[in-house]
């Protein structure tokens, strides 16, 4: 009899142990997806990597991103599953030691020699952070090797902004392997919280320089250059610029203010024109898409951002786009469900518009700042 019994309370014991592990197994799933858009949440692969660098799957996802739990760091990070060779190959050499600048030298030597693929240019990576001294929920796409000046990007740092709930997207380490552009997001349940800017009211600014530079970030607004078109579609020049940028003022038939880099004036100039002669909307992107094809238009650099204003709250108002033409969501680990909603209540994610297409392209809804929509 007390065989039996010492032989049922074993039984207990394992089962007891396998329901806790099960429960840690689902809660370490639940926790590492929470950086995700919701709608790739549920098929994202969840994994780990063991004390010898080597990948365990906790779950099998069927989506094109995958998630760690939180780290010894506090960080919560999800991937592009397109990338996964490359983190298993620094994995591996990590747990034989290597770290810091050594770890990155041998991962570029291997990517020189073919025996990793690159990072596609794009490619996004969610981080979670879950205390106030840094940014809470940060979306990061990777530019590898790309530069500020040719995507028309800040590197002015948006750190104490974010922390205060009100940052912008601002580039780090431009020119380098590990170039990217930092997606702070405002305004959610995961972010830092701030009582965010109070709203500016653009409606009373009159200078129409001033009013055309708005949607770009802070420190690239004084060397923009300014233009309009009148009704022939002629370009006027209302200030000429010193940096990448160039802005038209507000077009008062859509109510868009728009900033983009200066290599895009012609095809501006274009549009301005072709609009002016009564073309269409499909016309005029049907010609703008023959010109690029035959080379008589410069195509906008991949991964280059353009900036949008709306003063109304039936739309996004703040709105910076980055170009990713012919790019799929798959390859970059993005999300295609629209944010249109969650963005005019002032906490709107990124997502991807049009993939496939020479038009695909990043939607960045700014929230939290004086120019957004609000809560």
């Amino acid at each position: 009899m007390k065989r039996v019994f010492s032989f049922a309370i074993a039984v207990m014991s394992i089962f007891a142990f396998a329901t806790v592990s099960a429960q840690t197994v689902a809660e370490k799933i639940q926790q590492a997806v929470t950086p995700l858009p919701d709608d790739l949440k549920a098929g994202a692969t969840v994994y780990d990597y063991n004390e010898d660098g080597v990948r365990e799957i906790l779950r099998q996802g069927t989506n094109h991103v995958e998630c760690k739990p939180r780290d010894e760091r506090g960080f919560t990070l999800c991937f592009p599953v397109s990338t996964s060779a490359r983190r298993d190959y620094a994995a591996a050499l990590e747990a034989e030691g290597l770290e810091g600048e050594e770890l990155q030298a041998a991962v570029a030597s291997a990517e020189d020699a073919g025996t990793i693929e690159p990072t596609p240019m794009g490619s996004i990576l969610y981080r979670l952070y879950e205390e106030d001294d840094r940014i809470r929920l940060l979306w990061v796409v990777l530019l590898p090797n790309a530069t500020a000046e040719d995507l028309g990007m800040s590197v002015e740092s948006q750190r104490d902004p974010s922390l205060a709930g009100m940052g912008r997207p601002w580039m780090m380490r431009e020119g380098t392997p590990s170039a990217h552009l930092m997606i702070p997001i405002n305004g959610t349940d995961l972010s830092n919280k701030g009582e965010g800017a109070q709203p500016l009211d653009t409606k009373a600014i009159t200078d129409p320089v001033v009013q055309a530079t708005l949607p770009l970030p802070a420190d690239l607004r004084d060397g923009a250059g300014v233009i309009r078109y009148d009704d022939s579609g002629n370009r006027e020049v209302l200030r000429a610029g010193t940096n990448m940028m160039e802005c038209q003022v507000r077009d008062e038939n859509t109510g868009f203010t728009r900033c983009y880099h200066k290599n895009l004036g012609a095809e501006s100039d274009m549009r301005a024109r072709l609009s002016a002669e009564g073309k269409t909307v499909e016309e005029i992107s049907a010609a703008i898409n023959e010109a690029r094809a035959d080379g008589t238009l410069m195509p906008a650099p991949f991964g280059s951002l353009a900036y949008r204003l709306y003063e109304e709250e039936d739309r996004l108002k703040l709105l910076w786009v980055m170009r990713l033409p012919n790019a799929m969501s798959a390859d970059l680990g993005m999300s295609v469900a629209s944010q249109r909603d969650p963005s005019l209540e002032g906490k709107g994610l990124p997502w991807m518009m049009r993939e496939g297409t020479p038009g695909a392209h990043l939607m960045i809804p700014i929230n939290g700042t004086e120019l957004s929509n609000q809560d």
